[in-house]
């Protein structure tokens, strides 16, 4: 995918020099009158400084305006009507979900089910939720616990919707056990700009890599990463499955060949995965429209490999120690989150790069002792890093 953030600004935009259109001002106003000198006391002067301001003005509110015209700059709602000609909309976000706890105030004698798609609501029956699975009261039981949908995309919300709006042959009361969470809010300028770039491969249905990443990432605005590989094995495999076997064995190879040409396996991430997003991503990428006949499609969330970063900076004397230090881990930071995506192994000379900022001499790491190998299902998720300093 083309990375937009590393195109040139476009020419269109308008160069912001206040004294360069004041000296085009004096020009100008020198070829209809040449004897005209531009002292500062003259009133002729400060109106041309004047009118180079103003200039200076338009020109800064033409280039806000004319950003809005390109994927790489435009913001907020010209953002979303640039992506409407991609048919693309802002992810609105993920709905967050709790347990619940409903009871019967007596035992019966027969099992009570509680449908899925209940609504419940708040007090002020301003906000409702949604039970997401049908649950069962036992015979001889009062109690069963049911996970409940907020109506609306934020990522953790502690608004109790607590009264049952549909009428049940039985008194039920329903209490949270916890506080709605797990959801998400809206999708930003970058996630919305990368994914209509990504569009661009599903106008008809899937079957390309970039093409199963978009439609991942459009089931949940929480993913964060996609990886999509096929289910092919390396050459060598399939010769010892044909080679001095019988035809018995031959026909049952081809078959098991097959089904593997076939297969399509999307790997995801998110801090925030969990069985609601594996659904949502199963649903969206074998509906009708989407999946290719041929393709069998597998989805799972990637296996996270942790790693800590332990490093001594050897910083060069007469810096300002605490900017330099401050320096590398905020370099550190914004590195370590770019080699976050599945697949990429760290390096100790990554990790060397974002540490050796200006002033530091020299980077000591300590851990990891060795490259972290990354494969193709996994991904690297830094927990906790120990950077110390010490003057030359």
């Amino acid at each position: 995918m083309i990375n937009i953030a590393a195109l040139a600004k476009p020419n269109v935009l308008q160069v912001l020099d206040y004294e360069y259109l004041l000296n085009q001002n004096i020009t100008n106003f020198q070829v209809l009158d040449p004897e005209w000198i531009p002292l500062e006391s003259d009133v002729h002067k400060m109106q041309l400084e004047a009118t180079a301001s103003r200039e200076l003005h338009l020109r800064a509110e033409f280039n806000i305006l004319t950003l809005a015209f390109f994927l790489s700059t435009a913001t907020g709602t010209d953002l979303d009507n640039y992506a409407v000609f991609y048919n693309v909309e802002r992810l609105k976000g993920s709905k967050p979900y709790a347990d619940y706890e409903f009871s019967l105030s007596e035992v019966l004698t027969q099992d009570i089910v509680i449908p899925a798609n209940l609504i419940l609501t708040d007090d002020t029956t301003k906000f409702e939720a949604k039970l997401l699975n049908s649950i069962t009261i036992v015979q001889g039981e009062t109690k069963v616990s049911g996970t409940l949908e907020l109506q609306f995309e934020i990522s953790t919300s502690d608004i109790k919707t607590e009264i049952i709006t549909t009428l049940l042959p039985f008194i039920v009361e329903a209490k949270a056990s916890a506080i709605f969470a797990n959801g998400s809010s809206v999708e930003s300028d970058e996630e919305l700009r990368a994914r209509i770039l990504l569009s661009m491969a599903d106008k008809s249905t899937a079957g390309s890599e970039e093409t199963y990443k978009s439609f991942t990432f459009k089931a949940d605005e929480r993913v964060q990463d996609v990886k999509v590989i096929n289910g092919i094995k390396p050459l060598e495999t399939y010769v010892s499955m044909f080679f001095q076997k019988t035809e018995a064995e031959i026909l049952e190879a081809l078959i098991q060949f097959t089904a593997e040409m076939a297969t399509v396996e999307v790997y995801y991430y998110s801090s925030q995965s969990d069985s609601l997003m594996q659904t949502r991503i199963e649903e969206m990428l074998n509906k009708e429209e989407v999946r290719p006949l041929s393709d069998k499609v597998i989805a799972a969330p990637a296996t996270e490999i942790p790693f800590s970063i332990e490093a001594q900076l050897k910083i060069l004397p007469n810096q300002e120690t605490a900017t330099v230090y401050s320096n590398a881990m905020e370099n550190l930071n914004t590195g370590i989150n770019s080699l976050k995506q599945i697949g990429t192994d760290i390096t100790l000379s990554e990790i060397n790069d974002f540490l050796k900022v200006t002033g530091v001499k020299e980077v000591v790491i300590t851990s990891p002792v060795a490259n972290v190998s990354i494969t193709d299902t996994e991904i690297g998720v830094n927990s906790e890093n120990t950077i110390t300093y010490s003057i030359i």
